[in-house]
């Protein structure tokens, strides 16, 4: 199966450019507050869409997310969840409007449900989705052979 490679073009790069400008300001505000990035390890609450990061010494930090799509590291397939039948109409809402602006705008990138992709672009894509969203932070979640990037919705902890 050859799956669609979307061109990038200009007005795509700033919004890379600005998302990643966010996303860093996110990722660094959870570094100072939270100490984001010096947890040993993470359990993941699918059905309430929460992440708790966990230390030796009891200390965590919960956050709700939001799967934006899912890299299948074997074949390079990007999936968007707004394309996923099985989502509630809340998330679909949520997610939509990642959709919706590149449908407006014209960036294909966000509007076609799968891509092939490199692990770098899967990480631009959560960047823009989380700018777009106004995000607390983005992250992956390794389970098998599947990437799930998603953005941090709150900090519960």
């Amino acid at each position: 199966m050859s799956l669609e490679k979307p061109k990038i073009d200009d007005s795509f790069r700033v919004l890379h450019e600005k998302a990643h400008e966010y996303i860093t300001d996110q990722q660094e505000t959870l570094e100072d507050d939270f100490g984001f990035g010096q947890f040993s390890n993470y359990s993941v609450d699918w059905d309430e869409s929460s992440i708790t990061f966990h230390n030796e010494d009891n200390s965590s930090l919960k956050m709700t997310f939001q799967v934006v799509g899912t890299l299948e590291t074997d074949t390079s397939k990007w999936s968007w969840k707004w394309n996923d039948p099985s989502i509630s109409a809340e998330e679909r809402e949520e997610l939509e409007i990642i959709k919706n602006y590149g449908d407006f705008y014209d960036f294909s990138y966000l509007t076609i449900p799968s891509l092939e992709v490199t692990t770098p672009i899967a990480w631009a894509l959560t960047a823009i989705s989380g700018y777009l969203r106004i995000s607390k932070g983005i992250f992956r979640i390794q389970q098998d052979t599947n990437a799930h990037f998603v953005y941090f919705k709150e900090v519960l902890t």
